[in-house]
């Protein structure tokens, strides 16, 4: 048997892959641990979504093979681009179910429980026993649109739905182990459909749920957030908070992109979604420098982005990628200097937005899911998606609800690194 350490790059979807790995390897026998140093084997969960995940997925896989360690990379770059994977002690999983490297691994006789370290046999194994706060599920894989520059959908195969009877007990055996909070993730989340139900359906049934403190949504694209979706979101255990991609404020490079709406329509679903649950955070993606990207175009989706639009409380930038095997990636790029100086002036703004939510959400009782501590401060986010760090009051009872996984009130008093530091309550 092995002792096995898994990480991942990229977005949640790769996240749930790398949990899902570690599951099916646990299943057939082996030992999830916390530290690669402790590891016999390796295994990465890459991401293609632009050359900088890319490349940091290489580089993840090297560094843990430098010490003469197995590694398997799976995910979307091994495989669209396995070749880049075949290194020494590298090698690429071109399989899409983990489940079916677990077996192959346990038929091998992998693993012969010495992994090496820099301390010796005599270090003490970390095994990753620490229970989750945070359940990240995959609801839904594959995607049927035909975005100009993205590749995932070529990396994923056909579209596969998890079954809502199998997402409520996975959902289930997440909260009994100690999560607080279920997380649904899908490449296109929206466009869930088991049978005659619809991510609508699948809200709902796991809003009722007893143990449940929190439902989140990974990620949803604009077209398919619907008055029944909306309905759903409703109940007060689904997080206010919205992840939106939106990619540009221009309509023209909106339809070189081929995304199936204009600025215009974004914005009115971000007012219907405010109209039917109050005060959602929305969250989103922009790219900056696509080909044939106006001065005037790109105004447009830095307008969209700062503070006076009032749209959104977090924005991840992305400077445009060519990825072999689309379409845009014929489309005549950019000069390099011109997407620099995009991605400066769109990281600033999107720096001013999340600073401006930091401080909307100063004074404010909030709930806010506890996920550890450390240095003394309690670590969590809430509802909203803003990053807590909270000190307990000097009381005899402080701290006896104060609980990975469980919710706390708080209030916030001041901005705090990456977010907001306040007081449990």
């Amino acid at each position: 048997m092995a002792r096995v350490y898994a990480a991942f790059v990229g977005c949640k979807v790769s996240q749930a892959d790398s949990e899902a790995a570690t599951g099916a390897l646990a299943r057939a026998g082996h030992t999830a641990v916390v530290d690669p140093v402790d590891a016999d084997l390796c295994i990465v969960t890459s991401c293609f979504v632009t050359a900088e995940a890319e490349r940091k997925s290489r580089q993840l896989a090297r560094r843990l093979a430098g010490d003469g360690r197995r590694v398997i990379v799976g995910g979307c770059a091994a495989a669209l681009r396995p070749e880049q994977f075949r290194d020494e002690g590298v090698e690429p999983f071109a399989g899409r179910d983990w489940g079916e490297l677990a077996v192959a691994l346990l038929a091998a006789g992998a693993g012969d429980g010495r992994a090496t370290n820099e301390s010796g046999n005599n270090r003490r194994v970390r095994r990753a026993t620490a229970r989750r706060t945070r359940l990240t599920l995959k609801v839904q894989d594959g995607c049927g649109e035909r975005c100009t520059y993205c590749a995932v959908r070529l990396a994923r195969g056909p579209l596969w739905n998890l079954p809502l009877a199998d997402a409520v007990t996975a959902a289930r055996a997440g909260l009994a182990s100690g999560c607080g909070e279920v997380v649904l993730t899908g490449v296109n989340l929206g466009a869930y459909r088991a049978d005659e139900h619809d991510l609508a359906a699948l809200v709902g049934a796991l809003t009722a749920l007893g143990d449940l403190a929190r439902l989140r949504l990974s990620s949803i694209e604009p077209g398919h957030v619907t008055g029944a979706l909306l309905t759903a979101l409703a109940d007060e255990r689904v997080a206010r908070h919205l992840h939106v991609p939106l990619q540009s404020a221009d309509d023209g490079v909106l339809a070189s992109m081929r995304r199936p709406y204009r600025f215009a329509e974004y914005r009115e679903m971000v007012a219907a979604v405010r109209r039917a649950l109050g005060e959602v955070m929305i969250s989103t993606d922009v790219i900056v420098g696509f080909p044939g990207e106006s001065e005037a175009a790109f105004a447009r989706t830095l307008a969209a982005i700062d503070t006076a639009a009032g749209l959104f409380g977090r924005v991840h930038v992305f400077a445009y990628s060519a990825r072999p095997g689309t379409e845009a990636a014929a489309y005549e790029a950019l000069p390099e200097r011109v997407v620099k100086e995009r991605m400066r002036a769109a990281l600033a703004a999107a720096a001013r937005s999340a600073d401006r939510a930091r401080r909307a959400a100063l004074g404010s009782a909030a709930q806010v899911l506890l996920e550890e501590r450390r240095d003394g401060l309690w670590r969590g986010y809430s509802s909203q998606y803003v990053r807590y760090y909270l000190r307990e009051r000097p009381r005899a009872n402080v701290g006896a609800d104060a609980v990975p996984g469980r919710l706390v009130g708080a209030v916030a008093d001041e901005v705090y690194r990456d977010g907001v530091k306040g007081w449990i309550e």
